[in-house]
């Protein structure tokens, strides 16, 4: 019992310490693309055409079909020429001569690590144009999770990869003839075979999640072609490819036994790892990035495959089995630790983020469940030092590191806090007009305007940015406002959508039933007697 309070108290002392190097160390890294910078800047009014639009963004970006589109201040689309990327900067040749008046680009892209992100900014032609929000220009933030589907996906893939790689590295570690056992023949195949199929799975569905289109396309042609033609396809291409080939090789796990075979199949669960890394965050780094993801999500593997080589196993695990493994598994803990934490400096920029957005919070919630299954794992690690079998500490610890997988999934699948500030707008208070598609700009009078984003502006869920602005340009303070939309042409009255306010910027979701032109009834409550009402309309598109 003395020991293994020894050990639990060390352990939260080391947790401790980790998390306030978190929050003491922490600088801005890299995680999905952010918009730097753009030629026209937000806002910026302009004596004559250009001859291109560029954007920069923070890492390199792939471009996705349709997903570029320039508007003309009624909302009508311009034709245009097709887009270029070449690593950051996305360049756009413009057609002949632009007529005068207010422009806006609405842009989505998909970072190297797989996510998409879109966002708008404006621009005039010997006119003013209306300043789209900051918070509007890059949509990466720390409330965007992918969808449940992709969530799923990524969850299943973890786990499957963790059961294979945990009996490899159990097997050749600690028990090598463990390799004739039934149950572990049995957890392999189903292993691999999960992974092999949920790794087509993701790769259909990224098409759809990617272009912001129903998952209804997912047997798209097109969509799968677009796919394979970015980073992240081509990882998930060659995490298929070794999946492969570590199935025929120990589709036997007695083959293990054999000198190639005990050589291949672990360099082949490293490469496999490798491009689990390569498909999410770890792509959008540079190499020391990619070595520590990889290390990550190895070691994690290692560490909850073998605990469910242990479940499965049950009495029929020799103490000497449990005692090399116990060894295999602090070093892969001590190793998860120092690589979570070297990822965790790479995404949280301050100690506000960890409380205030959906990142931090998850992140947290992950620290708090390693922790927990520290403390199981100490506890298992004292029973094999008394000779006792930890049999149930270990199922503990196993189901724990699955809620940990679960957490880690939602985590991979969530934009990290943006670390850069999108191009300030050029000077000048804009325009008080209605801009279709995507982006409404309300008069408010003396007071100012409003400036409500519609991101993407389809019937697939939107996420609605609202700011208010003086005359000057400067932010407008408000005690509430209240938003309601409605469908005159078809005959839909107002419908209430709850804002909250983040930063300085009022934000809601909301998933439109139905494409067409909408009405937004707005009502500002500022510090004066009398409420504000004002209206605009915009676009959504099916």
């Amino acid at each position: 019992m003395t020991t293994s309070m020894t050990f639990l108290r060390r352990a939260g002392v080391a947790l401790v310490a980790a998390v306030v190097l978190v929050l003491m160390l922490a600088a801005p890294g890299s995680a999905h693309a952010e918009l730097e910078s753009t030629d026209p800047s937000n806002g910026q009014r302009l004596d004559s055409s250009p001859t291109q639009i560029t954007m920069t963004f923070s890492e390199s970006v792939n471009l996705v079909d349709g997903g570029i589109h320039l508007l003309k201040g009624g909302g009508t689309t311009v034709s245009t020429p097709d887009p270029t990327v070449a690593g950051h900067t996305i360049s756009w040749r413009m057609p002949g001569s632009l007529s005068d008046g207010a422009y806006v680009v609405t842009w989505r892209v998909v970072s190297a690590d797989g996510h998409p992100i879109d966002g708008a900014f404006a621009f005039g032609i010997g006119a003013a144009a209306p300043v789209v929000p900051d918070d509007i220009s890059s949509s990466a933030d720390s409330a965007t999770t992918a969808p449940w589907p992709v969530v799923g996906a990524r969850l299943v893939g973890y786990v499957a990869f963790a059961a294979f790689a945990g009996v490899i590295a159990f097997v050749l570690w600690a028990a090598a003839g463990a390799a004739a056992d039934p149950r572990l023949q049995r957890l392999t195949r189903a292993a691999l075979g999960v992974s092999i199929g949920v790794g087509v799975v993701g790769m259909l569905l990224q098409g759809p999640y990617t272009a912001g289109l129903s998952f209804g396309r997912l047997f798209d042609p097109g969509l799968l072609s677009a796919t394979l033609r970015t980073p992240w396809g081509t990882a998930m291409a060659w995490r298929l490819a070794l999946l492969l080939a570590l199935a025929v090789m120990i589709w036997r796990l007695t083959a293990l036994q054999t000198r190639v075979v005990r050589w291949l199949a672990p360099v082949t669960v490293v490469g496999i790892a490798a491009a689990i890394a390569a498909s999410g965050h770890g792509a959008a780094g540079n190499p020391f990035d990619l070595v520590v993801d990889t290390l990550h999500v190895l070691t994690a593997g290692i560490w909850v495959g073998g605990l469910v080589v242990l479940v499965v196993l049950g009495r029929s695990v020799s103490r000497e089995a449990i005692r090399r493994f116990s060894t295999l598994a602090l070093t892969s803990v001590i190793v998860l630790v120092g690589t979570g934490v070297l990822n965790s400096l790479r995404s949280i920029s301050s100690i506000d983020e960890l409380f205030l957005t959906r990142y931090g919070v998850l992140l947290l919630a992950k620290l708090a469940l390693v922790a927990a299954t520290l403390a199981a794992a100490g506890v298992s690690r004292a029973r094999v030092r008394q000779a006792r079998m930890p049999e149930t500490s270990v199922r503990l610890e196993a189901a724990m590191t699955a809620v940990v997988l679960t957490v880690t999934a939602f985590l991979s699948m969530t934009s990290p806090p943006p670390q850069v500030t999108t191009a300030a707008a050029a000077s000048g208070t804009g325009v008080s007009a209605t801009s279709e598609n995507g982006l409404a700009v309300m008069s408010l009078g003396t007071k100012g305007k409003a400036g409500m984003g519609i991101i993407p502006a389809t019937t697939n869920g939107s996420r609605l940015h609202l700011l208010l602005t003086n005359a000057s340009g400067h932010p407008l303070a408000a005690r509430a406002v209240e938003l309601k939309v409605s469908n005159p042409g078809r005959g839909v009255a107002g419908i209430p959508v709850p804002m909250t306010e983040r930063r300085g910027v009022w934000v809601a979701r909301f998933r439109f039933p139905f494409d067409g032109v909408w009405k937004a009834v707005l009502t500002v409550h500022d510090h004066s007697p009398t409420a504000i009402v004002t209206a605009g309309t915009f676009t959504i598109s099916s």
